[in-house]
């Protein structure tokens, strides 16, 4: 009697099981802010550093590259050498406004535009399309040694290996200098 119940439950949960619909999303990718983190030191001074979380979904799971994906479209020179594009944007009189940082370039005695942009690696290592959904955390500096007491934004976008824009997200306010946050 016990081996037919077993026999039964196994059945009835492989039946349960293959009747489930694999799950789809749109082959374009989908982005969502998750939160901010400020990033401290041991001795609980900021680091000048934070976490952007946000969550993905892409339906042929084509997110990410190879340190191998250096040719066009995804060349060092190139439009799309960056999955990730990220930018600043700093509160002037109430708005947020897309700024550049600048950096000063020992080499050629000039300024630099600093820029905030990453390649994010391959989240599957199969070319064969499948959905995935997940989370991404992205350290990066908020920081700006010209104005260190601002209240800034990030806006974030992604792309897949086959050029698909995500949406933009946008950051909550971030306090540059989180000790002064009131």
């Amino acid at each position: 009697m016990k081996k037919h119940y077993l026999i039964a439950l196994l059945f009835l949960t492989m039946a349960m099981l293959s009747c489930q619909k694999p799950v789809e999303y749109p082959i374009e990718p989908h982005i969502k802010y998750e939160g901010f983190t400020y990033l401290m030191n041991a001795d609980s001074t900021f680091s000048g550093e934070g976490v952007i979380s946000f969550s993905y979904t892409d339906g042929d799971g084509d997110l990410g590259l190879n340190d191998s994906d250096t040719l066009p479209p995804f060349g060092f020179h190139d439009a799309h050498y960056y999955n990730m594009m990220i930018d600043y944007l700093k509160c002037v009189n109430g708005e947020f406004v897309k700024t550049p940082l600048l950096s000063w370039n020992v080499q050629t005695q000039s300024y630099d535009t600093i820029t905030f942009n990453a390649r994010f690696k391959r989240l599957r290592d199969t070319e064969e399309p499948k959905a995935i959904s997940g989370t991404m955390d992205y350290t990066l500096p908020v920081q700006n040694p010209f104005s260190p007491n601002d209240t800034i934004k990030f806006e974030i976008r992604i792309l897949d290996r086959t050029l698909h824009e995500s949406n933009v997200i946008q950051t909550d306010p971030i306090f540059t200098n989180p000790m002064l946050k009131q």
